[in-house]
């Protein structure tokens, strides 16, 4: 992405929206694989396996940081969530899994509050020096 062409606000405001997606990046990319998942494994199973590996992800989001992912994460997310969500939800219900339909349906709603909370002014700073938008020193 060429950020030269974006006005200050722009940038500040893709800073912040990456930065609270990476915060809670399992859950946010679950929008897209859990409903999936629901179909093939108990969705009680999907969703533990989803918060396990929120609680792992509260260690690891601050040292390990993508700016590529991140970008390639939101594309997916925002054009697919739904239309997986849908096509999930009514194959689930097709083959009487009311329950696992039901989630698949409303997952991409209640996605977010899967992982804990994060610093979200940490991640954004550190996309900001990897995106060159501040100097590297500067503190958190």
């Amino acid at each position: 992405m060429n950020f030269e062409t974006y006005s200050d606000e722009e940038i500040k405001r893709w800073l912040w929206l990456r930065a609270i997606e990476w915060s809670g990046f399992p859950g946010y990319v679950s929008q897209i694989t859990a409903p999936i998942l629901f179909v093939f494994y108990p969705w009680y199973q999907i969703v533990l396996g989803v918060v396990l590996i929120g609680l792992i992800w509260c260690v690891v989001r601050y040292w390990f940081l993508s700016v590529t992912l991140s970008k390639i994460a939101c594309l997916f997310v925002v054009w697919f969530k739904w239309p997986v969500a849908i096509g999930s939800a009514i194959y689930l219900f097709f083959h009487k899994q009311p329950i696992a339909g039901l989630l698949a349906l409303v997952w991409p709603l209640i996605a977010g509050f899967i992982t804990p909370p994060g610093k979200v002014g940490r991640i954004e700073l550190a996309l900001a020096k990897r995106i060159g938008f501040v100097q590297r020193d500067a503190e958190l």
